[in-house]
């Protein structure tokens, strides 16, 4: 195997293909937004922590920046041409505001309950998240910190505690508009006592 040097602007690729969760939020009047993300992780259970990472020249940025929380929804691979027209300023969806990406997306897109964002009906499972950290590293992206308030899993796809009972497709970001899925799982036996 070689190995050719690559461009350190575009190192991120290497991480790829990721997940595109779908982040609700509102702004300071109550407008909802939901933007695909895919620089999502777990970072603690014991709480449960998730953070986020956004373009700081966002609206999401924004409203994350000031607003109490919010939601990321799972959304399968067959929802990915909404996915895609959420994500207006790659996909060059020609309808860039708020109210016009939601109702134009093709995906139903429900208000949470807890106020934070929308979220999408048919996704794989979604959850609401109280921001408890807002982090600045100097970089172009802005990072948050939520503390999961909620969970919900699609009872076909998963148990109540998030054991996946048949294989799944959700959305994966390789680069720009290149997006692929999950193949099938597996699972390895534990080792030891």
């Amino acid at each position: 195997m070689t190995f050719q040097r690559g461009r350190v602007d575009k190192a991120h690729r290497l991480l790829a293909p990721r997940v595109a969760y779908l982040v609700g939020t509102v702004d300071g009047s109550g407008v909802p937004d939901l933007i695909p993300v895919s620089n999502v992780t777990s970072v603690s259970t014991a709480p449960e922590q998730v953070l986020l990472a956004v373009y700081k020249a966002w609206t999401t940025y924004a409203n994350l920046s000031s607003g109490e929380g919010f939601t990321l929804s799972l959304p399968t691979a067959a929802q990915a041409d909404g996915v895609w027209k959420l994500g207006a300023r790659y996909s060059k969806y020609p309808v860039t505001d708020p109210a016009g990406k939601l109702a134009g997306c093709g995906l139903n897109v429900v208000h949470e309950p807890g106020g934070y964002g929308p979220t999408v009906t048919g996704c794989l499972g979604f959850m609401a998240c109280r921001t408890v950290r807002r982090i600045d590293t100097g970089g172009d992206h802005g990072i948050f910190i939520g503390e999961v308030e909620a969970v919900c899993f699609d009872d076909a796809t998963f148990t109540d505690d998030g054991v996946p009972k048949q294989e799944f497709r959700p959305v994966m970001q390789v680069t720009g508009n290149t997006f692929t899925t999950a193949g099938s799982f597996f699972s390895l036996d534990y080792l030891g006592t």
